[in-house]
C-alpha cells in the first residue's frame, strides 16, 4: 500500500496532490458533522423528556393555584362562599359604588369575547371563567381612568383588589347567564350544555 502511495505521489504533480488531500479532508469533515448531527438528535431526545417534566410541572402548579383559589374564596367579604355564589350586603355596596355594573356593560362586547375565548360549556363552568377574566383581564378590559376609579375605592374602605375582582366577575357571570337563558341555581350542574 505504502509503495502505491508513494508511486502517486512521484507521478503526480502538486496541485492533484493538494485536491486529493481537500477531497480527504473533505470526507473526514463530512464524518464529523454526522457525528455532530448524532449528538444534536441525542439532545433533541433529551429536550423531549424536558418538555414532559415542565408540562408536569405546570399542571402541578396548576393544582395549587387552584387550591389557594378555593381557600382564598372561601374567606371574601364581598361573595357568599356557599354555591351558588353571589354577592355579600357588603359586596352588593361596592358594587353600587364603584358603578361596576355599568363598567361591565360599557365593555361587554371584550368581555364577553375574553369569556367565549375560554370556551365555558356548562353553569360552572362560566363561573369559573367569568371570575377568571374579571381577575385576569381588569387591566385589559377597563380604561385606566375607570381603574383609578376602582381602585381609589378599594384604598379608601381598606380594601384589597381581590375582593373586588369577584363582584365584576359574580356581574359578568350573571350577564352570560342571562344571555343564554340560564337559572342561577344551574351552576351546580357540571354537565355541558348545548
Amino acid at each position: 500500500m505504502e509503495a502505491i502511495f508513494l508511486a502517486l505521489i512521484q507521478q503526480l504533480n502538486s496541485a492533484v496532490f493538494v485536491l486529493v488531500l481537500i477531497l480527504i479532508l473533505t470526507f473526514w469533515l463530512a464524518y464529523k458533522s454526522g457525528g455532530w448531527v448524532k449528538a444534536y438528535k441525542d439532545f433533541e431526545g433529551k429536550s423531549d423528556k424536558f418538555d414532559v417534566k415542565i408540562d408536569a410541572i405546570n399542571s402541578n402548579i396548576a393544582k395549587i393555584q387552584a387550591t389557594s383559589d378555593l381557600l382564598y374564596q372561601a374567606h371574601l367579604s364581598t361573595i357568599k362562599s356557599h354555591s351558588p355564589i353571589s354577592l355579600t350586603t357588603k359586596g352588593a355596596e361596592i358594587a353600587q359604588a364603584i358603578s361596576a355594573e355599568v363598567k361591565v356593560n360599557n365593555h361587554w362586547t371584550d368581555i364577553k369575547q375574553a369569556v367565549e375565548s375560554k370556551a365555558p360549556t356548562n353553569p360552572y363552568d362560566i363561573q369559573t371563567v367569568a371570575l377568571d377574566v374579571a381577575g385576569n383581564n381588569f387591566d385589559k378590559i377597563f380604561t385606566l381612568d375607570e381603574q383609578n376609579e376602582i381602585k381609589t375605592h378599594a384604598f379608601s374602605i381598606g380594601m384589597n383588589m381581590l375582593e373586588i375582582y369577584p363582584i365584576l366577575g359574580l356581574i359578568i357571570r350573571d350577564r352570560i347567564f342571562q344571555e343564554r337563558g340560564i337559572a342561577l341555581h344551574e351552576v351546580d350542574d357540571h354537565t355541558t350544555k348545548k
